[in-house]
């Protein structure tokens, strides 16, 4: 009997040690697990964190790159210079010369420009508000020389009235109204037109270039050459 319960005894020691081992081997093994499973975390975090920088990184470059691409595209505004004319004026103005202006200009500002007219300036035959042209030339009448050259042209109208024979000749290019109309078959409107023309064509050539006037053609010219100058 007493052998069989050391048997026994020494089978429950052997029981209760491999329980102690057992639950020794547990207790190691669930540790070893949980440490791993704590590195595992941590380097997931370290690991998201490091991603998370690279790319905010790259994100910042981009926008840096789309900036810069972004000024680099930007359009660059030029502004368009205004266009200007070439023009010339002569006569009664305080400063005869070729001024540039805008090309929408008209003559009032180019007598401004000339600094104004003088004392003996005659505008009668003069639109101010006429929009210039490029290489126009516009002259200033002196009201006493048109004076002397209407008492003149009466007279010599009087000689040749009296003799039948047209002895005076006129100046297309400085010519006024009245001077013109004295041209045999010229009358207020055909004047004006040659006056107009010369404005904006910089003045007579030759007086062939009187056939470029509105209504003024070859049978015209042949009766007036004689008693016309440039």
């Amino acid at each position: 009997m007493i052998q069989e319960l050391l048997k026994d005894k020494k089978k429950i020691g052997i029981l209760i040690i491999l329980v102690i081992v057992l639950m020794a081997f547990g207790i190691l093994y669930l540790k070893s697990g949980f440490k791993e499973l704590k590195k595992n975390d941590t380097e997931s975090i370290f690991a998201t964190d490091t991603e998370n920088a690279d790319i905010s990184t790259v994100t910042s470059n981009n926008n840096a790159k789309n900036n810069s691409s972004s000024k680099n595209n930007k359009e660059v505004t030029i502004p368009v210079k205004d266009k200007s004319i070439v023009v010339e004026i002569k006569g009664e103005v305080k400063k005869p010369d070729v001024y540039t202006l805008n090309e929408n200009a008209i003559v009032k500002e180019l007598i401004e420009a000339a600094g104004g007219l003088t004392e003996n300036a005659d505008l009668s035959n003069i639109n101010r508000a006429k929009k210039l042209q490029n290489h126009e030339l516009v002259y200033i009448g002196n009201k006493n020389n048109i004076n002397k050259e209407v008492e003149n042209t009466n007279s010599e109208l009087n000689t040749s009235n009296s003799q039948g024979i047209p002895n005076n000749i006129v100046n297309i290019n400085t010519a006024t109204i009245e001077q013109l109309k004295t041209l045999n078959g010229i009358g207020d409107s055909k004047a004006k037109s040659i006056i107009e023309y010369r404005e904006q064509s910089g003045g007579f050539k030759s007086i062939e270039d009187i056939k470029n006037v509105t209504g003024i053609g070859e049978k015209m010219f042949e009766k007036i050459k004689e008693q016309i100058e440039t």
